[in-house]
């Protein structure tokens, strides 16, 4: 079926549920999740020639097109797109079991959510397992928040990517410590106590510096020291032995582990220990534990693997599979954790759930369908390229899934009284200020399901009309309420707009949502004393 075709019919459906008249702005928005690739302009040129020819149609003409699309299956499906994650094909001789390791010094966003999403979406398709793990070894520069597990545990389960088990890299030092032993043991790790300038200033020339070759016994009993800080922080560090010819001296002898004298955590059996295993060491050594199968991460971490594949080559152990995925950005959105609790700490922002910032919290807040996050992610596959994902396209898709649970009321950012003359049911009512700005004395409008009015006067606190009959005339059709509700809706740039909505507002719960005429999908906040506070998703 044509795009002009689906105009037609998306366009018959809108006006058969809204008193015959088809709104553009709905049909743009269906069409626009449709026919993703078309131009906007395009899609508008086609939304307007179909609300032209609808809403010239007679309402008995409409509903009898809406029933006969309705029995053909009405719905209108989205053309169907190839699938973008690839097959696993080693996954028929091995159990798929992936994991997502945030640090959990802050709610995730976006960002990191995409690993999440396609670790746990790769496990359902496998069979497999997919494991939380938080990498909480920083207890320095990124102290862990309270009740972490909980709130990553919330944002997850909304995104349907519940876990299957759960593990605290803090829980398991003095597993890491019998890592380290055994490495230093073996001899394929040291101590290193040289100045950090000296040690760079070799290793960028390819030398090895003197702690290398100390007999693995002395490296134990410094070990031991470590563990009961006689050695203190900074004066030692483990390193893995590498290759010291490698191209990339970062790779060269990277460290395993180091002396914190104090840690600051908010895991309490953490408190007492003094060696902190590094990202590399400790991932490592959980992935192969827990053995997971398949590693999904950023981009960035291309020289973690090849640091970890020394430390397996090490150990005789096998790499796990993996994909390297590019980094998400969202336009005008702070997606940095450090960034993000910086602004919170200085009062920019309200918290992770400020309207302007790209958290899944926030997302939840704001009324998005977790499907969305999903589909987006979904879209992106696992490309290495860096991405931008654009409003546009969330909240299109959004729209489309939101638009039929959302009931349409009526709303006023700026209220106005209509006093009304002869009228044999009602002598007063409110009406939209910035509508009747169009209308002059003399013009005759429609009170939408109620009569028709004759505008005779209007100043700029109210508007005067006389009642001028019940049959339905080929004129604007307006809404109006006859009493209002306080309402005050945040919105995405953290602004906030007040206005009059209809009674019915009070009726809705917390989370539900509602299209509020000519303004846009919002969800309710909260309700207090017979005000209703909302959140604002999009147009």
């Amino acid at each position: 079926m044509s795009i002009e075709e689906d105009a037609y019919r998306y366009a018959i459906k809108n006006a058969a549920l809204h008193e015959g008249k088809a709104d553009m702005g709905a049909l743009i928005g269906k069409l626009k999740a449709l026919y993703s690739d078309l131009s906007i302009k395009k899609t508008m040129e086609i939304s307007l020639e179909a609300v032209k020819k609808v809403n010239a149609m007679k309402l008995g003409d409409i509903k009898k097109e809406f029933s006969k699309f309705d029995k053909e299956g009405y719905e209108l499906k989205q053309v169907e797109k190839e699938e973008k994650l690839p097959e696993l094909e080693w996954a028929k001789k091995e159990e798929v079991v992936t994991r997502y390791a945030p640090n959990p010094n802050g709610p995730f966003h976006l960002g990191n959510a995409r690993t999440a999403i396609l670790s746990k979406e790769f496990a359902n398709r496998y069979n497999g397992k997919f494991i939380l793990r938080f990498d909480d070894t920083d207890p320095k520069v990124k102290k862990p928040i309270e009740n972490a597990e909980q709130i990553f545990k919330e944002d997850l389960h909304w995104l349907d990517c519940d876990p299957d088990e759960t593990f605290f890299a803090s829980d398991r030092l003095e597993l890491y410590h019998s890592y380290l032993k055994t490495a230093l043991q073996k001899g394929f790790a040291y101590i290193c106590k040289c100045e950090s300038e000296d040690w760079r200033a070799k290793i960028k020339e390819k030398q090895a510096c003197p702690c290398r070759s100390i007999d693995p016994k002395k490296q134990l009993k410094m070990f031991d020291q470590m563990l009961k800080n006689e050695i203190k922080e900074g004066e030692a560090v483990i390193r893995i032995k590498t290759d010291l010819e490698h191209k990339d001296p970062s790779i060269r002898d990277w460290w395993a582990a180091k002396v914190v004298d104090a840690p600051n955590h908010t895991n309490p059996k953490t408190l007492k220990n003094h060696v902190w295993p590094s990202y590399n060491f400790a991932s490592a050594i959980d992935d192969h534990l827990l053995k997971v199968t398949l590693i999904i991460r950023g981009q960035e971490h291309e020289q973690n693997k090849t640091k970890q594949e020394f430390l397996y080559k090490h150990f005789g152990w096998t790499y796990p599979h993996g994909f390297h995925i590019g980094r998400i950005a969202l336009p005008n959105v702070a997606l940095s954790t450090s960034k993000i609790k910086a602004g919170i700490e200085a009062g920019e922002f309200s918290g992770w759930d400020d309207p302007r910032l790209g958290t899944i919290k926030a997302f939840r807040r704001r009324g998005f369908k977790p499907e969305v996050l999903k589909q987006a992610i979904f879209d992106l596959g696992v490309n290495t390229n860096d991405s931008v994902v654009q409003w546009e396209k969330l909240n299109d898709l959004n729209r489309k899934i939101v638009e039929s649970e959302s009931e349409r009321l009526t709303f006023f950012e700026e209220p106005l009284q209509l006093d009304i003359a002869y009228s044999p049911k009602m002598n007063k009512v409110i009406v939209d200020k910035k509508r009747f700005g169009a209308f002059k004395a003399g013009d005759v409008v429609r009170l939408r399901k109620l009569f028709n009015v004759k505008i005779t006067k209007k100043d700029p606190l109210q508007v005067f009309g006389d009642f001028v009959g019940e049959a339905k005339v080929k004129t604007p059709v307006v809404g109006w309420m006859q009493d209002g509700v306080d309402i005050e809706i945040l919105m995405d740039d953290n602004s906030r707009k007040a206005g009059l909505a209809e009674e019915k507002i009070l009726e809705k719960k917390p989370g539900e949502r509602v299209y509020l005429d000519r303004f846009g999908f919002c969800i309710i906040d909260k309700k207090e004393k017979g005000k209703a506070f909302l959140r604002f998703t999009h147009k």
